[in-house]
């Protein structure tokens, strides 16, 4: 059976759909330009004499993807539920759950048939470029979670006692059961992975900074040090993902991007599940815990706190994210630098997750901004957690717009 169709394939298809009263998708051909609009009209004539479209009907009751091929898509290698996507909607509006969703249809969007080829394979190479304490801690992490389904772990650093020390000591972490191995490799030798895990940490100021976004400090230094990993990445011929844990994280992610060119569907930031695990941290302290509490955007300043998605109350919603915003500093004021929670919480915790495809907190391209907000990686394709919280809407777009200021 065919499961890759073109644009006009898959919107003839759910105007058949919309004409029989099989789905309660509004009109939308009015929507479409006229060179699309006359293709979609021709196919629809067509399908109504003989049934030409039945394989995506097939498709989609069975709950199995529909490719969609097409170098126009807008968010490549992206799972597309709504009829906003589809005809090329960005940004954050692709986390509600629209009223134009395609229901069952999963439409896996594509800009060219290369791009169906999975970016992680199974049992994936890990690699981790920078050793220091979130690296190392990252590190434990991947050896206690990576169970069988993370292949082998190369780690580089100059310091060779350092890099053998915790050669030694990782791979001394052990119960028996399967964990992946940690290799000590050169540094061409780190490049040939299927996962970059960048924790280079330059500038990171001192206890006692009078700051208000330490983060920040870091950008242009790391910046500088991830462009360069880039560029020879690429050049050794590095086709994988850079999962990047560094600060500012989401402005890293763009500036890969940006700067170096890197396909965005290859790039992922790590660094809002700490932001999750404190406001959930607080949210206990406060008496104020839910299971279905959320937090969106970025690591750091202009971090959206949700107390619950089913009980939500903005005055408590607004005070935990202020607070989830802050607590870098209450950690900072104990004389330690906060580094632990975030490479567990962030990195080991939620990059074990997005390999297995399971829903996790991440940064990833939302076809304006990298945005922080829970997806799964299903079969390498990009599929937002959806949610019903139309409220909060406003403040979702103008993190966006936040984020954006500083590539303008």
């Amino acid at each position: 059976m065919r499961n890759t169709f073109s644009l006009e394939e898959i919107l003839a298809y759910i105007e058949c759909s919309r004409r029989s009263g099989s789905t309660d998708i509004p009109a939308f051909l009015d929507s479409l330009e006229p060179e699309l609009l006359d293709s979609v009209m021709a196919l629809v004539a067509e399908n109504e004499e003989e049934n030409c479209l039945s394989d995506i009907g097939e498709l989609a009751a069975d709950g199995s993807p529909v490719y969609l091929v097409d170098e126009r898509v807008k968010l490549n290698r992206h799972v597309a539920q709504s009829m906003k996507e589809l005809l090329g909607y960005t940004g954050v509006r692709i986390l509600m759950d629209e009223e134009d969703s395609l229901g069952s249809l999963r439409v896996h969007m594509v800009k060219a048939p290369g791009d169906l080829e999975p970016i992680i394979p199974w049992k994936p190479r890990i690699s981790i470029a920078g050793l220091g304490d979130v690296g190392g801690t990252l590190l434990i992490g991947l050896r206690l979670l990576g169970g069988d389904e993370v292949g082998t772990i190369r780690i580089f650093d100059p310091d060779e006692n350092k890099l053998r020390r915790y050669e030694l000591e990782v791979n001394e972490i052990s119960d028996g059961g399967p964990m992946p191995e940690v290799i000590v490799s050169s540094y061409q030798e780190l490049l040939d992975c299927d996962i970059l895990i960048f924790t280079v940490s330059l500038g990171v100021p001192p206890l006692g900074t009078d700051l208000k976004d330490v983060r920040m400090v870091q950008f242009e230094k790391n910046s500088a040090v991830l462009l360069q990993y880039a560029k020879d990445a690429e050049k050794a011929g590095f086709r994988g993902m850079y999962f990047i844990v560094s600060d500012p994280v989401d402005q890293l992610c763009m500036s890969l991007m940006v700067n170096g060119g890197i396909a965005p569907e290859r790039i992922r930031g790590f660094g809002l599940g700490v932001m999750e695990g404190r406001a959930r941290y607080i949210a206990k302290e406060l008496g104020a815990y839910r299971d279905d509490l959320r937090v969106y955007g970025p690591h750091g300043k202009g971090i959206i706190a949700v107390n619950s998605l089913s009980e939500y109350d903005e005055e408590v919603s607004d005070n935990l994210a202020a607070r989830t915003e802050h607590e870098n500093f209450r950690i900072r004021e104990t004389g330690f630098k906060p580094y632990i929670a975030p490479a567990l919480s962030s990195g080991a915790i939620q990059m074990v997750k997005a390999i297995r495809g399971e829903y996790h907190a991440s940064a990833w391209f939302d076809g304006k901004v990298f945005f922080g907000a829970r997806s799964m990686l299903s079969e390498g394709f990009t599929q937002p957690e959806r949610i019903q919280l139309r409220s909060i809407l406003p403040k979702l777009e103008a993190c966006e717009d936040f984020l954006l200021s500083f590539f303008r």
